[in-house]
């Protein structure tokens, strides 16, 4: 001890110097350091926790985020699918009116010139009849009396005139 003192050290204040240091350093140790590092360690754990909670929100965020899209990608194609199909369906409906159309119209015609024949067929037996009629009046007249039997003569003159017609002559 000799060889402190001559240093300037004093060897019963160093052994209490030493002594209060470990002493302090158990206090220390056991009532801050050990609640302060179980404290961090606490908060490390929760803002792990944090993270991976975070985390597992993110994921779940980005599968409905992904599933979201495949349910809008879906309603899109069934969408198009529908308007598409609307489209054909008018395309259709149209062709189908335009056909209707069509057959109305060539319905129509057709019974414009069935009509058509129908009045010229009675335009002819009309026409037929009056030339017979005159053909009689002018043969009473040549002849000067009223022939008998009118009926037989206006049916003989009648066929008269449709066999000229069917053959295309005339006779005066």
């Amino acid at each position: 001890m000799d060889a402190l003192s001559s240093l300037g050290i004093n060897g019963p204040f160093l052994l209490a110097q030493i002594v209060n240091f470990f002493v302090l350093l158990f206090l220390l140790q056991r009532f801050l350091f050990k609640p302060v590092v179980n404290m961090l360690e606490s908060r490390k754990q929760r803002i792990a926790e944090g993270l991976q909670a975070a985390e597992m929100a993110r994921r779940e965020a980005e599968a409905e985020r992904a599933e979201l899209q495949a349910q809008m990608d879906a309603e899109r194609r069934s969408a198009m699918e529908r308007i598409a199909a609307a489209s054909k369906r008018g395309e259709s409906l149209a062709d189908e009116i335009e056909a209707n159309a069509r057959q109305d119209a060539q319905r129509i015609l057709e019974q414009a010139r069935e009509e058509a024949v129908r009045e010229r067929e009675r335009i002819l037996a009309d026409a037929q009849n009056e030339i017979a009629e005159l053909a009689l009046l002018a043969a009473e007249k040549v002849i000067g009396r009223e022939l008998s039997n009118r009926e037989a003569q206006r049916t003989y003159v009648n066929e008269f005139i449709t066999a000229s017609t069917a053959n295309g002559t005339a006779r005066n």
